[in-house]
């Protein structure tokens, strides 16, 4: 249990520092001052880093799910942790494999099948910790059913950031090929501009997640 809560506590730490550093790179891309090879690198650096946080989001959830069935805070059997695991070591590589893969149209069809999964992610940690909060469940008490509330919320921000930022490939595409222009410039910056409120949020909500696993480890 040691070893699964050493797990826990590392998928924070690199989901929230890579996010870190990832939306620091995007400043450097958006930038309309620096060159476009200076952009690039920066676009390097920020995919490089941006794949750590993808990695850690399925590998919290599990090393959750099984910290808290371990100490009797969620009715999960072995029967269910041995779906669980499969699953999420499963949307790992997915996730990995779509972050990395060229944009292919098989790729695509394959990211639009991952959102609507992400979906079904959503809706089904809400639907635990919605029925566990309004007493139709004996399990799971309360810090982990707001957890599971936190996780969703932070697995929809992501989808949002997914939506704010489409525009940035093909105009970071045009950038590469045809040099910087007022309306490129324009596209990147506001694209994440539009992303910020979901990057806040996503730091915000796994201090909050972090902070009911202190809470309840301490008390």
């Amino acid at each position: 249990m040691r070893w699964m809560l050493l797990l826990h506590l590392l998928c924070f730490v690199y989901w929230l520092g890579a996010d870190l550093g990832t939306f620091y790179a995007a400043r450097f891309v958006a930038d309309a001052r620096l060159a476009p090879g200076a952009r690039a690198t920066a676009a390097k650096i920020m995919h490089g880093i941006d794949l750590l946080p993808r990695v850690a989001m399925p590998l919290t959830l599990a090393s959750g799910a099984h910290l808290a069935a371990g100490l009797g805070w969620l009715p999960v059997g072995p029967g269910a942790m041995a779906l669980l695991w499969p699953l999420c070591l499963g949307w790992m590589a997915a996730a990995a494999w779509l972050h990395l893969a060229p944009r292919t149209p098989a790729v695509e069809r394959a990211v639009r099948l991952d959102f609507g999964f992400r979906i079904a992610v959503i809706a089904g940690l809400v639907a635990i910790a919605v029925a566990a909060l309004a007493g139709a469940l004996a399990q799971p008490p309360a810090h982990v059913a707001l957890k599971l509330l936190a996780f969703a919320a932070t697995v929809g921000c992501g989808l949002a950031i997914r939506i704010a930022l489409r525009p940035f490939g093909p105009a970071f595409g045009a950038l590469m090929t045809r040099g910087s222009t007022p309306e490129v410039d324009s596209v990147l910056a506001g694209s994440i501009a539009r992303a910020v409120p979901w990057v806040l949020a996503i730091w915000a909500l796994l201090l909050v997640a972090a902070a009911l696993g202190v809470r309840a480890f301490v008390v």
